[in-house]
Parts: structure tokens; sequence; C-alpha cells
């Protein structure tokens, strides 16, 4: 017989059996994803160590090395959050089935990242040394740690309160905050060279791993709202403002980041633009959560909208593709 319905309700050592879904939204999530499998060497990066000899200034390069001394890290530790935080205890099938899957979307976005540091004739030892010897980046870092780390403690319950509150604050964490709000920051300053016609192939992986970043957006949305729905006790009044102070916390050090990132405008990007954006980003995650804006920021790079920002990809609803792959995601 199979176990009672919910996401934390099954033996966690049952075999997959997907069908009667539980949850349409994830098994739909899974299928686009299928859709949007690619592998880093597809993408040329011979042009970009030209650019990088002849075209990119010092400071420039220096930029475009913290970016990747941020991003490689990151995207192991959202792979470890996935395997060791959330697989053990998310046992609905389809469900579990999504988080495989982006584990090695995850994966595959560090080897993309590896690709990009040995090829480019960056300085390998600084980028690797930014996770401990950058401030900025070591403060995201530690943020994230942190959350896992509330997860990883013995003793979690969660079919108590303080469980599931400390559950949310990781789902949370690591969906909203370093999915949707500091990847997207350092989206947009990638970005930003494009629009210069410069590192075009690195920015061909910026799309790439854009549009799996969104989905897992999407998807952690969904999830998120999915767990408030079959635990409302959890959504307290105290709960909620919990949660907008630690996307305050993070917006803030994403803000500290863009300015040890940019201390001098590069390409048309200055760090307040950059800080302008994240706020931006910032309120529409909070909209999205329930808990409402904070900054009430316009969107001061109207040219991302050409480069990522478009209306709902998929029906999830309806589990019905309708134009994610022909298009971009959106912020």
């Amino acid at each position: 017989m199979r176990s009672a319905q919910g996401l934390f309700s099954s033996d966690p050592l049952e075999p997959m059996r997907l069908f009667p879904l539980r949850y349409p939204w994830a098994y739909a999530h899974v299928q686009q994803a299928k859709r949007n499998t690619w592998f880093p060497e597809e993408a040329p990066l011979q042009d970009d160590v030209q650019d990088w000899h002849e075209r990119l200034s010092l400071e420039e390069r220096r930029a475009v090395e913290i970016l990747l001394g941020f991003f490689n890290p990151m995207e192991s530790m959202v792979t470890s959050n996935l395997l060791m935080a959330l697989y053990p205890y998310l046992t609905a099938p389809e469900i579990r089935l999504y988080l495989i899957r982006q584990a090695w979307e995850e994966a595959n976005h560090t080897m993309a990242f590896e690709y990009v540091i040995k090829t480019l004739p960056v300085d390998r030892e600084r980028v690797f040394g930014m996770l401990e010897d950058h401030p900025a980046v070591a403060a995201k870092a530690a943020f994230q740690r942190q959350l896992t780390a509330e997860i990883l403690q013995p003793g979690l319950n969660l079919s108590a309160a303080a469980g599931r509150r400390r559950f949310l604050r990781n789902l949370v964490g690591f969906f909203v905050v370093l999915e949707g709000i500091f990847f997207y920051s350092g989206f947009a300053f990638a970005l930003s060279f494009r629009r210069r016609n410069l590192l075009r192939g690195l920015n061909t992986i910026i799309d790439w791993v854009l549009k799996d970043e969104s989905l897992h957006l999407s998807f952690g949305i969904h999830l998120i709202q999915t767990f408030l729905q079959e635990h409302p006790e959890v959504r307290t009044e105290d709960l909620m403002g919990e949660l907008r102070e630690m996307i305050l916390e993070a917006v803030s050090l994403e803000e500290n980041y863009n300015r040890s990132l940019l201390p001098q405008p590069i390409l048309g990007m200055h760090a307040e633009l950059l800080n302008g954006y994240v706020r931006y980003v910032a309120d529409r995650r909070m909209e999205e959560l329930g808990i409402g804006a904070q900054f009430h920021s316009p969107n001061p790079l109207r040219w991302l909208a050409i480069e990522i920002d478009l209306p709902e990809q998929v029906n999830f609803f309806e589990a019905r593709n309708v134009s994610y792959e022909v298009g971009r995601p959106r912020t």
C-alpha cells in the first residue's frame, strides 16, 4: 500500500510510484527540465580568450574572476543542500524526481564554470580562493552554509513547529535568496558584457544556467506555497516577519558584494545601478511569497527585459509546455 499523502509522509526508502500524481506541478517541472538539457563544451570560448587578452581591462578581468569565484562554489552548495538537507525529508515521488534532476543540473553548472575557469587565462588560485579570501563572497557563503547546518543538526523534527520553521527557512534561503536573488544579480552583471559584444561564449553558458535557475526558482515557489498550504499553522506573523528579515539581510549582503565587485563603473554598470536591480528582484520575490514588497523599486536595468523578462514559461497546473523552449526566463 502506498504511504499517506504529503510532502514528508512517505517511507524514505519506498520505491518511487509516480502515478497517480500528488503534485502535478512538480512533474511538469521535471518534464520541462528534460527539454533544457545542455553540456558546457557546446559553448565555444575561443573568442572569449581573445577578448580576455585584447579587449578586457584589468578591472573587467578582476570583476569576472570575482564572479566566477562566487558562482562556482555556490553551485556546489546548492547541490549539497538538495541531497543532504532536502532529499531525505521531501519524500513525495515527483518532488524527489525533480530534486534529483536539479542536483544533476547544479553539478552541470559547476562543471560549466570549471570549464570557463580552465579555459580563460584567469588566476585559478585567486578564483578558487574567493570563497575564503574575499569578504563579500565569504559572507554570502556563510549565510547559505548556516541554513544547511540548521537542517543537519541532530534531532530535526518536522512534526514539530520549530522543525518546520527551520525547514521553511532553508527552502526560502536557497530557492528564493540564492537562486532567485544572488544568482539573478550575477546574471545581470555577466550579461552586461554581451551588450558590449564581449565574452559571448561565457554568456551563452549564462543563458543556459539562467533557464535552469528560472525553473528552480519556480519549483521552489510552488514547493513553499504547497508547504504552507499543508501546514497552515506554520504561517504566523512572526515567521513571515522572520523570512522578511532574512531576505533583507541577504539583500544587504548582495549590495556589499556588488560594491566590492564594482568599486568603479565598468561597461556602463555601477554598483548602485546593480543594487537597484537587486532591490527590484527582492521585491518580486517577497511578493511571490506573500509577504509584500519592501523597496518598491522600479527595474533600473530595462534592457534586461529583452534578455530574461518574459511571461510564465510553463502552465504548470495543466502540465503543458507553453514557450520555455524558445523563450528566456522571466525575472
